[in-house]
């Protein structure tokens, strides 16, 4: 048997390494209210799998729905499951709705809401985004 000096690749850190460690999070007008007041965002149990892939030092987008658009965007600093209320209709209802949360720390925030580009996706309050639609948000 042939013996090698290389280390094995760690399979987790290198997915990491090659996706996309994008994010746009997508949710009403007065939700973001919320969201970046308390700095931070939730998604519900049927969005899990994808906050599960989230990682400290992503890049998450802020889109407002409604034909609003991009208010900004930040950094992930934290994720973890809250079941308390926190956005207005969760309040309406007396329970999470969004319980899995990302906390962030906010890098930029427009004075005027950017077009969200075509091409990317917003069906879910997360969603992934490759870098170069980040940068044509961002004019770079």
């Amino acid at each position: 048997m042939l013996k090698t000096t290389k280390t094995p690749i760690n399979i987790s850190a290198y997915t990491y390494l090659i996706t996309m460690p994008y994010w746009l999070l997508s949710g009403s007008p007065e939700n973001w209210e919320v969201a970046l007041e308390k700095k931070v965002w939730g998604v519900s149990e049927r969005a899990k799998g994808l906050w599960n892939k989230v990682q400290l030092g992503d890049i998450v987008v802020f889109y407002a729905t409604r034909k609003t658009g991009i208010l900004g965007y930040g950094v992930v600093i934290d994720k973890y499951v809250d079941e308390t209320p926190l956005w207005p209709e969760e309040k309406k209802a007396g329970k999470a709705l969004w319980p899995y949360r990302i906390k962030i720390q906010i890098k930029k925030l427009y004075s005027q809401p950017k077009p969200k580009p075509k091409n990317q996706p917003a069906a879910f309050a997360i969603n992934k985004m490759d870098e170069e639609t980040f940068r044509e948000i961002i004019g770079k």
